[in-house]
């Protein structure tokens, strides 16, 4: 706030054009009544508070109002008014002149901080012009009511601001404490809600034993199905020795069934033979016969003619029986090598057509044998990988156990897992119980360090009024 340097009054009640200069201190001024001591006042309290309103104060025979208010400062606040203008004007050192109009019955802002002389307000309903007072005013305070002078009292020396800042504190700690009531009842729900979850490390613990049980357990089936492999291997290994013990069985006789084999192939060589010769036989008999009947039918040519072909007839037939003879001799030596390797071929000292025939069926069922056989070792074969495929397979009893376990343990891994999320599930709600209760005490905390600090900003308590003092945290 400044001081007020010189008052111009131009036609405001009975001043005509006043110029008055304050000298520093106190300044009286003195006259006879009526004679515009009291205008002086009412003119500054125009030009500073828009007081009083209305056009009543205008000189008569004047056609408009001025008050200029100047201060020790410089600063300048014009205050005119005519019929057609209302306006202040507010020149400044240094600072272009500020022409203000259209502020209805408020005084603007402008002028409130160019001469920094407000009213205070005491509260809602109260203000109290420290500065200007009105001529019939009493003593400073003394017409005001005890609670006006205390509250007035308490804005001049700043007591409000405690005032202000007890209210504000006693409302903040009531929230706080309505808050803190809350949280406190939430804390006491999130025990409540946390009491079923009291087994949870025991559950932990006991889900910990369990996934050890279960990479027992996995360990032990792996091992299992290792077993399992090597059984099968074995199984194989033994089925292919059985299968190669019954093959080395089969072949073990091929010599012999080779020799039989040699002995067949020369009986047959020897049965063509002995069919070829039979069939000569056949044939010399048959041309014998012709022989004889022709003989019978030439019985009357010539003896000479009859001797001869006699004759001619008698050596052929030597012929044919020393060719037979030494044939007879090399079949008798082959029947007797034959009969030192296989006694069977001693049937092949009488030859006659039966025992011929006897061979051709021979033949046939020993092809017919040689073909059952074949067969024979198919289905055996078939046989024994049936067996080998039968042995890999377990029983019906142990493919059922297995299943049953299988059965059971994945019910029990899922049952775990199952547990697993619901303790997870359990464990992050805690964490957020226990983030969101840190988070309201870390609130309280900041909450009740602001408010220190504002005491201790303050200086005073407000509830005894002493002074509070700064203490350096050790």
């Amino acid at each position: 706030m400044t001081n007020i340097h010189s008052v111009r009054l131009e036609n405001f009640q009975s001043h005509l054009d006043s110029y008055i200069e304050f000298d520093k201190g106190l300044n009286v001024l003195v006259g006879q009544s009526d004679s515009g001591k009291t205008a002086v006042l009412r003119g500054i309290r125009w030009a500073l508070y828009n007081q009083p309103r209305g056009t009543d104060f205008i000189r008569v025979s004047g056609d408009f109002v001025r008050v200029t208010v100047t201060f020790d400062n410089g600063t300048e606040i014009s205050r005119e008014r005519t019929s057609s203008k209302n306006r202040y004007t507010i020149r400044q050192p240094e600072k272009e002149d500020l022409i203000l109009e259209g502020f209805g019955i408020h005084v603007p802002i402008e002028v409130l901080e160019a001469h920094g002389m407000g009213h205070m307000r005491i509260d809602t309903d109260h203000e109290l012009s420290i500065h200007l007072s009105q001529q019939l005013d009493g003593p400073f305070l003394l017409e005001q009511t005890s609670s006006v002078r205390a509250k007035t009292l308490g804005r001049i020396s700043g007591a409000h601001f405690l005032d202000m800042a007890i209210r504000e504190t006693t409302k903040d700690v009531s929230q706080l404490n309505q808050r803190m009531k809350r949280e406190q009842e939430a804390v006491d729900s999130l025990k409540e809600e946390l009491q079923p979850y009291a087994s949870v490390p025991e559950m932990k613990e006991k889900l910990n034993l369990t996934e050890e049980n279960i990479k027992t357990i996995t360990q032990l089936v792996d091992r299992k199905k290792t077993l399992e492999q090597l059984r099968v291997k074995k199984l194989e290994l033994k089925t292919e020795e059985e299968f190669t013990t019954k093959r080395r069985q089969l072949v073990q006789n091929v010599d012999q069934w080779e020799r039989q084999l040699l002995s067949l192939e020369n009986k047959i060589v020897r049965f063509k033979m002995l069919d070829s010769k039979a069939q000569q036989k056949k044939d010399l008999t048959k041309n014998s016969n012709v022989c004889m009947q022709w003989i019978k039918k030439t019985d009357q040519i010539s003896t000479a003619n009859q001797q001869f072909e006699w004759l001619q007839q008698q050596v052929s037939l030597m012929k044919t029986l020393k060719l037979k003879h030494s044939q007879s001799k090399e079949i008798n030596e082959e029947e007797r090598k034959s009969h030192d390797q296989n006694a069977v071929t001693l049937f092949l000292k009488e030859i006659d057509q039966e025992t011929i025939e006897a061979i051709n069926v021979q033949r046939q069922r020993l092809k017919q044998l040689s073909n059952v056989k074949s067969q024979l070792q198919q289905i055996v074969n078939q046989r024994s990988q049936i067996d080998r495929l039968t042995e890999k397979l377990p029983s019906i009893e142990v493919v059922m156990k297995n299943e049953e376990r299988l059965s059971n343990k994945v019910q029990k891994h899922l049952e775990l897992q199952t547990k697993l999320l619901e303790l997870r599930d359990y464990e992050k709600r805690m964490e957020n119980g226990k983030r969101y209760i840190q988070l309201q005490i870390n609130e309280q905390e900041e909450e009740e360090q602001r408010l220190q600090q504002y005491l201790i900003e303050q200086g005073s308590c407000p509830t005894c009024g002493q002074s509070i003092c700064k203490h350096d945290p050790k």
